[in-house]
């Protein structure tokens, strides 16, 4: 069984050591220094169990803090699919801290920790590591994979997304991207955004004019930090989760005009119901030819399994259960129409589909 551990250290030396030693345990590892490459490790890749040293870096070359580390725990933790990933904290005798590495294990989630230099007797790093991954039930055959993403997905691109305003969130294509209402800086450049003008375009401002319109006391710098810091969190979870390969400028578009949503997203009031999305009849798009001797694909045959069993489906569902965007929903949906296994039922909001049976018209469209 083969384990494959995240390590986050900004120490050369301390990484070599732990590579030798996990090596010696037959297991590999991807090795990090900063707060900003662990995200985009965490979001891009699955992980067995993560080593941590708390006071690391946000990005190379800038100054090293324990708060950096701790809040870099919580948001693996909160990464969809790691929750339940066992993280050792690395702590230092320099700060001679097994307090602080209580705090961490009750407050924030980790697994164990160990002091640096590692032992060779008693508490060392591979009876950590072994401790770990055996309360977490990753040493049962099976288990060592399950936070890993679903990497025979082929891609999608990134052609349109919903991004849902809720009061306590925001979510893209379903996926959950932003806090409350005021709760975070990005939350408050988001609700500034969402408005269009009368020609139809989304509202644009600079990095002053939103740092004033927020109260950002950092301004510009502040500004592009947090746009900067929700584009690679919105890249790597729509990657990670859906499978959707996005650009880091395919949300919030810069230069020109000012900061500003891009054509691609359509916002809609999550709070109100008629606001999902919803099956379009007067869809112009044609259904694509498909070869009657293609298999289906999970999505299709989860669709297919779910009117099976009597329900009735609408696009919206699709999108929310299957954590799709909605141009992939469309395009699984047309597929089966085009095989002639579903119909459409009724017009526009009150539609849904069926299986169809042998020798029915459909009487809709997406």
């Amino acid at each position: 069984m083969k384990y494959h551990a995240l390590v986050i250290d900004d120490c050369d030396e301390i990484l070599e050591d732990v590579e030798d030693r996990l090596e010696s345990l037959g297991h590999t590892c991807d090795c990090v220094g900063s707060q900003e490459k662990a995200r985009e490790m965490v979001a891009s890749n699955g992980y067995s169990y993560v080593l941590l040293d708390l006071e690391i870096p946000v990005k190379y070359g800038k100054p090293s803090r324990i708060l950096n580390g701790q809040n870099l725990l919580n948001d693996i933790k909160a990464t969809r699919g790691h929750e339940d990933i066992p993280i050792i904290v690395m702590t230092s005798h320099g700060h001679d801290s097994p307090d602080l590495a209580t705090d961490v294990m009750r407050g924030n989630g980790a697994s164990d920790y160990v002091k640096k230099p590692f032992p060779d007797r008693g508490r060392t790093l591979e009876k950590a590591i072994t401790d770990a991954l055996e309360a977490s039930g990753r040493l049962r055959p099976g288990a060592a994979s399950r936070s890993e993403p679903h990497r025979d997905e082929p891609l999608q691109p990134f052609d349109e997304g919903e991004m849902a305003y809720f009061d306590d969130r925001i979510e893209l294509c379903g996926i959950k991207v932003c806090g409350a209402v005021g709760s975070t800086r990005i939350r408050q450049i988001l609700d500034e955004l969402r408005e269009k003008n009368t020609r139809g375009l989304y509202l644009a401002y600079s990095g002053s004019e939103l740092a004033k319109m927020i109260g950002c006391s950092s301004g510009e710098t502040g500004i592009a930090c947090a746009i900067k810091e929700f584009r690679t969190k919105v890249v790597g979870a729509l990657l990670r989760d859906l499978r959707i390969e996005i650009a880091r400028t395919d949300i919030i578009q810069s230069g020109g005009r000012g900061y500003r949503l891009t054509e691609k997203i359509t916002v809609v009031n999550g709070n109100d119901p008629v606001c999902e999305p919803v099956n379009e009849p007067d869809d112009p798009d044609p259904d694509p030819v498909v070869d009657p001797n293609t298999p289906l694909n999970e999505r299709q045959e989860w669709v297919v399994g779910q009117l099976r069993d009597g329900r009735r489906l609408q696009i919206g569902m699709i999108i929310r259960e299957l954590k799709c965007s909605k141009s992939t929903a469309k395009r699984e949906i047309a597929g089966l129409r085009s095989l002639e296994l579903i119909e459409f039922i009724g017009k526009g909001r009150a539609g849904h589909y069926e299986l169809k049976e042998p020798g029915q018209a459909d009487s809709g469209s997406v």
